[in-house]
């Protein structure tokens, strides 16, 4: 599956923007930015936001083993993390349908951006903004994906433990692949999958 690909722009949280802004500025001219180079911002709060997870290839696949997750993170996701593959920390029709965005992630060696709607326990409406940023430790390859998490509702107060487990249907998941340095164009395209459908800057869709 290929994504469209749209510029930062697209991207709503503050934070998310300036991690995004931090990942450019550490890549420079090299293919990606090292691991090594990366520091949560304290102040801002990024470390809870966090999941890290150890990209492994086997058979022409990718695996993603979580290494370390933010107190807000392990919230949402409603279990423990550290030393789990990502996608056994979720159902099976959620891991199926995130799949190819971590997977975009690290094959584009981009940022991928990802809009969830869904609701909490009593049904408050929630949407759940990712941002996943590919990191190297050298090899010039992605060797770790981050994930930063955001949930916010337009209703204020929500409850946030587990909101990624237990659903009754797979929502829709909304993904673009991010350029910092592009100039994509925006225009709506009307969905047209019936779980996984994927972003530009208005509407959802793959590329033609």
């Amino acid at each position: 599956m290929q994504f469209q690909t749209a510029d930062i722009s697209i991207v709503r949280s503050i934070r998310q923007v300036s991690l995004v802004r931090d990942w450019q500025r550490s890549r420079g001219q090299k293919a990606l930015p090292n691991l090594a180079d990366f520091t949560p911002n304290e102040r801002a709060g990024d470390a809870a936001d966090i999941l890290m997870n150890e990209v492994t290839r086997q058979d022409g696949k990718f695996s993603y083993l979580c290494r370390s997750a933010g107190e807000r993170v392990a919230q949402i996701f409603g279990l423990e993390m550290i030393s789990r593959r990502l996608e056994d920390c979720l159902d099976a029709g959620m891991a199926k349908a995130a799949r190819p965005i971590w997977d975009a992630c690290v094959n584009r060696k981009l940022p991928v951006y990802s809009i969830l709607p869904l609701a909490d326990q009593s049904g408050c409406p929630v949407t759940i903004e990712q941002l996943f940023l590919p990191y190297s430790k050298g090899s010039g390859e992605t060797d770790v994906m981050l994930a930063v998490l955001h949930a916010w509702s337009t209703e204020g107060r929500f409850a946030i433990q587990g909101l990624l487990r237990g659903l009754s249907k797979v929502p829709l998941h909304w993904a673009v692949v991010v350029d910092p340095e592009g100039d994509a164009a925006p225009r709506v395209v009307k969905p047209a999958v019936d779980e996984i459908v994927w972003v530009d800057h208005l509407g959802l869709a793959p590329e033609a």
